[in-house]
């Protein structure tokens, strides 16, 4: 169902926040962003109201996300809910988890109705405090222990990812979320004994995924453990010499998502994400000679970049 989008807010954080959603998603078609700068009214958004309108697909309705009830984003919006002829309803209080999850719900079978208590119901969830989200994660991993008890078969590997930001909105709320991933493991040597980083690593994951930091001889145990099989991993690496490390001890692995490598000294730039130096090109091509498929992508919706395409002309 394609439901059209508005997000109006004070300011340009309407703007700002369509922004950081395609940051973390990808660009998407059938959603427009209003600025409502000083100086100007109700009037003036209602006419830009129009205008979007025009450009859009309305033919299943109409969402126009806005800050707070009452401001003139909502009252000009509201000049909207009698048209008979666009379904259309109004949501205050907007934040990012509510517009990532009408953003990837709007093509879903699912009624108009529906789809509006389904984003309240996110918004309102979206809202916690680091104690009470590590308490939802303590008693997951309890129940997941009881749960994989009775697995025998071996963990499989959903996503292996490169992104030295490691967990962070494109993976959890983008590839998680496309993948249904149940297990975020990030496997680097120097990250596992620095606990501070572990610890901060391990809580920013949502709460219906578990993560985990590991060094590549403890991931080799966790591969073979039976009890895994039932879970849907994402791999995380900041480089692609562990990726061959662990490949080496017989993980199997058919594709590698790059989606960053942040820019240091000795490296150089070939996307706007990704920077390599010698030894990373090296390991890029010893993945090659695997019939490893090296893919470059930063959210799942964007087309695939063969990493050799780039490579070769460096």
């Amino acid at each position: 169902m394609n439901i059209a989008i508005i997000i109006c807010m004070h300011g340009k954080l309407g703007i700002e926040m369509l922004k950081t959603t395609e940051l973390i998603i990808g660009k998407k078609k059938n959603i427009k962003a209003i600025e409502f700068l000083t100086g100007e009214n109700v009037e003036h958004l209602i006419k830009k109201y129009k205008k979007k309108i025009k450009t859009l697909n309305t033919n299943n309705g109409i969402i126009f996300f806005v800050d707070i009830i009452g401001g003139s984003p909502f009252n000009a919006a509201n000049k909207f809910l009698y048209n008979k002829k666009i379904k259309n309803d109004i949501i205050s209080g907007t934040n990012i988890p509510m517009l990532l999850e009408t953003i990837m719900s709007i093509n879903d079978k699912i009624s108009f109705e529906s789809l509006i208590n389904k984003i309240i119901n996110i918004g309102k969830n979206s809202i916690s405090n680091i104690n009470k989200y590590n308490n939802v994660i303590i008693k997951k991993n309890k129940k997941n222990k009881l749960k994989n008890k009775k697995i025998k078969e071996k963990m499989k590997i959903i996503i292996t990812r490169i992104d030295d930001r490691l967990i962070h909105g494109q993976v959890t709320t983008g590839w998680s979320k496309d993948y249904q991933i149940s297990k975020i493991i990030v496997i680097n040597d120097d990250i596992y004994k620095d606990k501070i980083r572990s610890k901060l690593l391990k809580q920013v994951s949502p709460p219906n995924i578990t993560s985990h930091v590991v060094n590549i001889n403890k991931f080799i145990k966790v591969y073979n453990n039976p009890k895994y099989s039932e879970e849907k991993i994402l791999l995380l690496f900041t480089n692609p010499t562990d990726i061959i490390k662990i490949i080496k001890k017989g993980v199997k692995i058919k594709s590698i998502n790059i989606g960053g490598m942040s820019y240091k000294k000795n490296k150089t730039q070939i996307t706007e994400a990704i920077s390599v130096n010698k030894k990373d090109i090296k390991s890029f091509y010893e993945l090659k000679k695997m019939n490893i498929e090296l893919e470059i992508r930063k959210v799942p919706n964007d087309k695939k970049i063969d990493l050799f395409s780039i490579l070769n002309k460096i």
